[in-house]
Order: C-alpha cells, then sequence, then structure tokens
C-alpha cells in the first residue's frame, strides 16, 4: 500500500464517526460498519480487485447505513407503541426463509398477551411489515447514495451502496438486479455486511452458516465460497474479536489511496454538517434542529468574543451535540411528551452516546465533552456527566441555551415572536443557564449586528420549478397525493406527474427519499409539537 496523504487519513477517520452513529441506530453495534469494511478487505485482496474497486469495498462499509435514519418513520409506524425489532437484525436475516423472518417479526408482539392476540398481532405485522420493507430498503440504499456524493465519492462507491441489498439471484427488495449485473463491489459488501452481523449475534458459526446457506441465492456463490474460504484461516477471525478500538486502529490501516474528490475545503465541517443531517432525518419533529441550534451557538460565541478557531470549535459541536438522538426509539422522538421514566432516561442517556461516538474519533475528539455536557446545568444536577458551575466547558454551556432556545422557538406554533422565548428561558438563568451566554443570546436576537453564518451545506439543490417546490412541500408535510392536489386545487394525476419529474430530477424513486432529500437541502421545516428535553424544561 502506498504512503496516504493526511486528508486521506482524515477522511477514513471522520467517516468511522458516520459509521458508529448508524450502527448504534440500526441496533446498538457500533463496530458493525468498520468490521464490515475489514472482512470486505480481506476479500477484496483476495479477489485481487482494482483500486476503484477497494475504494468502492472500504468506503461503501462505512457509509452503507447512512440512510438508516430516514427509514425510522417506516417501521415506527408499523409497529407502533410496540417493541421493534432492530433493524441489524433485519440486515442480517433472508427474507425469503419464513422461518428468519418469522423469528424477526416475532420481536415486535408483546409477551405478555394471550395467545389470540399474538396470532392477531403477527398476522398484522406479516401484512403490513412487507410494504415497508420494501420502501425502508430502497430508501436506506438511496439517501446513502447522497451521502456518498455529497462527500465527493465516485459513481462505483454510490452503486455499491445503492445496490447493498441486492440478491444474487434477482430477489432483492429494491432494485432487482441479478448475478453480474451487480459490481463486484456489491457483492463482496453484501457478504461482507452480513457475516459481520452474524458473527456479532452468534459467533464464527452463525456468520459461515448464514453464508453458506445464502451461496448461489443470496450471494454471488464465488464470493461466498471465498469467504468460507478464508474463515478457516487462522489469521482471519481475530482482528474482528478485539476491543473496539483495535479493530478501528486495524481496519483505517487497511484503507486503499483516495481517488474521490472531496468537494469542501474543510472535511471536518462537512463531516460534522453530514452528522447533523444524519441525526435530524430521524423524526420529522428533528428536521434541521442540528443547523439551527449550531447557527444560534455560533451567534452566541461571537458576541462573546470567542477567537475565530473556538467560534468555529462551538459550531462544529453544535452540529453533532445531539449525534446520541439515534439511539432513541423513533415513537419518543415523534411523540415527544407524556414520556415515562425509562422513556425518559433512555433520552437523557443520548448524551453518552455522543460522547461515545465522537470520542473514538480522533479529529472529533476534541469536541466530544463540550457535546456531550450539553444539558448540564450550572447549579446541577443536569446531565448524566454531574457537572455544574465553571466544570461546565463554555462551549457546552452555550450549545445547552442554543438548543434550548430552539425547541422553544419552534414549540407548538407557526411563528414564535424571538423576545418571547427569551422571556421564557430568563428564569432558568442563575440555575439552568449561564448568565453571560444568556446576556450574548438576547443580543444575537435583539441587536443590530449578528453573526457571520456560512452555508452549512456544500451540495447544490436540483432545481424545481415553483409548483414542484409546492408539491414538495406539502409532501414534507405527510399529505397524501389526493391531499396535495386538493389543497394546490390540481388533479390526483398531475400531482404524480409533478411527483415522477420530482424523482427523476432528484435521482430517487420513494416518497421517504424525496422527504429526506428534501431536509437535506433545506426545503423541508421542521414538524414539532413539543420539546423532548423534559430536563431543560
Amino acid at each position: 500500500m502506498g504512503e496516504l496523504t493526511h486528508s486521506e487519513s482524515s477522511l477514513a477517520a471522520l467517516l468511522c464517526a458516520l459509521s458508529f452513529a448508524s450502527g448504534l441506530a440500526i441496533g446498538d453495534r457500533m463496530e458493525h460498519g468498520i468490521g464490515s469494511a475489514y472482512i470486505g478487505m480481506r476479500l477484496a485482496h483476495t479477489f485481487g480487485l482494482s483500486q476503484d474497486e477497494r475504494e468502492a469495498v472500504y468506503y461503501g462499509a462505512l457509509l452503507k447505513d447512512a440512510g438508516c435514519t430516514a427509514c425510522a418513520s417506516l417501521f415506527g409506524a408499523v409497529f407502533a407503541d410496540e417493541p421493534q425489532p432492530s433493524s441489524s437484525g433485519l440486515i442480517a436475516l433472508d427474507r425469503t426463509h419464513p422461518a428468519q423472518l418469522l423469528a424477526w417479526l416475532a420481536q415486535g408482539v408483546p409477551a405478555d398477551v394471550n395467545l389470540a392476540k399474538r396470532t392477531g398481532r403477527m398476522l398484522s405485522l406479516i401484512m403490513h411489515c412487507a410494504p415497508a420493507m420494501r420502501e425502508a430498503a430502497t430508501t436506506h440504499c438511496e439517501i446513502a447514495v447522497l451521502f456518498a456524493r455529497r462527500l465527493g465519492f465516485g459513481r462505483l462507491v454510490q452503486q455499491t451502496v445503492q445496490y447493498q441489498f441486492e440478491r444474487w439471484d434477482g430477489k432483492g427488495m429494491a432494485f432487482h438486479l441479478t448475478g453480474s449485473q451487480l459490481p463486484l463491489a456489491t457483492r463482496i459488501l453484501s457478504v461482507a455486511q452480513v457475516a459481520e452481523l452474524c458473527h456479532g449475534f452468534g459467533g464464527r458459526s452463525l456468520a459461515t452458516r448464514r453464508i453458506g446457506e445464502g451461496s448461489g441465492r443470496r450471494f454471488d456463490p464465488d464470493v461466498a465460497s471465498t469467504f468460507l474460504s478464508l474463515a478457516q484461516r487462522e489469521d482471519f477471525w481475530p482482528t474482528l474479536e478485539q476491543d473496539g478500538p483495535e479493530v478501528q486502529a486495524a481496519v483505517l490501516e487497511m484503507r486503499p489511496p483516495l481517488s474521490a474528490v472531496i468537494q469542501s475545503e474543510d472535511q471536518l465541517d462537512t463531516i460534522c454538517s453530514a452528522l447533523a443531517d444524519f441525526t435530524d432525518l430521524r423524526s420529522s419533529r428533528r428536521w434541521n434542529h442540528s443547523i439551527e441550534v449550531a447557527t444560534v451557538a455560533e451567534g452566541i460565541a461571537t458576541r462573546l468574543r470567542l477567537s475565530p478557531a473556538e467560534t468555529q470549535r462551538t459550531r462544529r459541536a453544535a452540529l453533532v451535540h445531539d449525534v446520541g438522538m439515534v439511539t432513541v426509539p423513533w415513537s419518543i422522538l415523534e411523540h415527544g411528551d407524556a414520556l415515562s421514566a425509562g422513556e425518559l432516561e433512555q433520552v437523557r442517556l443520548h448524551a453518552y452516546y455522543t460522547q461515545r461516538v465522537l470520542e473514538r474519533v480522533v479529529p472529533l475528539r476534541d469536541l466530544a465533552v463540550a457535546a456531550a455536557a450539553h444539558h448540564e446545568w450550572v447549579q446541577g444536577p443536569g446531565g448524566y456527566l454531574g457537572l455544574r458551575g465553571d466544570q461546565i466547558p463554555l462551549i457546552a454551556r452555550i450549545i445547552g441555551l442554543a438548543d434550548a432556545y430552539v425547541y422553544l422557538s419552534a414549540e407548538g406554533r407557526p411563528v414564535v415572536d424571538p423576545k418571547d422565548t427569551l422571556a421564557r428561558l430568563r428564569p432558568r438563568v442563575g440555575t439552568q443557564f449561564d448568565e453571560a451566554c444568556f446576556l450574548a443570546l438576547w443580543q444575537v436576537v435583539t441587536g443590530t449586528v449578528g453573526p457571520a453564518v456560512p452555508a452549512h451545506r456544500t451540495v447544490s439543490r436540483v432545481a424545481l420549478s415553483e409548483r414542484e417546490h409546492e408539491v414538495l412541500r406539502l409532501l414534507t408535510r405527510g399529505l397524501s397525493n389526493p391531499q396535495i392536489a386538493e389543497a394546490l386545487v390540481i388533479s390526483k394525476k398531475t400531482v404524480e406527474h409533478h411527483l415522477e419529474h420530482i424523482y427523476n430530477k432528484m435521482g430517487i424513486s420513494t416518497r421517504t427519499s424525496a422527504v429526506a432529500y428534501a431536509v437535506l437541502h433545506g426545503l423541508a421545516e421542521p414538524q414539532r409539537l413539543a420539546p423532548v428535553h423534559r430536563e431543560s424544561e
């Protein structure tokens, strides 16, 4: 392997953060992405892949689940307030195998109900889950492509994540490609991710059994056979069975030379912005929340006359302050009120997971405590760290205030007078919020000089007509095609025509993907009712 530049090393390390966050989002398996990259690169070496193909396998493994948060509402609606099976379990199973599929669905049926109700619930899940699975698989892949494109990766990386759930026998849920129609990098990633998940669930024996069973059906038989041969080697498994940081170090050493042109002068800002959007796609009530908090926090930092470097650090920490929210179930994020003590604890622990992700990534480690401490109170007790007063980093005090201001500004009303929001925050100054930070926020809101806020996204939007913008805006509000037609006084067929044009321009194929695209490009407004953060009220 040739010597890699600092920027290439940093990009691989930074993408570990997105991989860790997506691992938590699909089922509390932070190392799933880097483990998949390890298996994929071992297979890539055996097949003698080209540089571009190795890049597709490696970065595809780190990016492949970037679309998972956009799918949360689909399964959230199917399982409602009942236990939702893990997405990682869904990825690992063979959906054409009835026993595996039923076992996964059974996780969403409460165990404390009688047989008749359990049977009825299972039949309901079987009926309603298939359409959700198809749309989720397509959306998951299409949004991963958008993230890959946004980061400057080329067509092969994009194809690798787009077709990750396709099958050798053509029975995939999304795009129905078959056999050699699938890029070899995709066929390798398909085996790698399932093998890694099965190894995590049941060890070496389950991983080899599932890959063997899927050979010629789910998996390319040559790739499956090569994996089974590698699995017999004494040096194959120990890396996966090390502690997380050791696996991460080993995978970073395996990174291939990078040919992608990253369309940003600062990869750190780009990744922080991507993490913000990844987090906020999970719930319609959070759309663009992290971006808004970063803008307000940057204004406070500017008014406090922090140095340019510290102001930039404040913005970055604010962008990633809620990464741990991906561990909170969709139903809690959507409802936000009347939460049980256990649900409130799940929300409270999001700061712990934020710190856990950020401190594992060297370029982001400097942001970890500042981001995780944003719910600490100046007089305590506040967040899980138990800090108070000057123990709380100034940046964390800034972000905590900005976070509360953004939530209250959007609470239950289309337009809120900023001075009203300040008035609601004032009683908590000195107990929850820092007085100097509040005075700075007051100046930002009421003063004549505001902060210079740089653009937070470097990707360009597709060119939509005025009517297409109207259709998309109503789509993001959850309206059906007939409801959109009624609102715009046009026919349902005209709405369908506009949606077809919108989908083609965006390069996507589902309503969920269109909504996610709108969120990623700042074309959608959050749908909030009340703030989730009860400890901040």
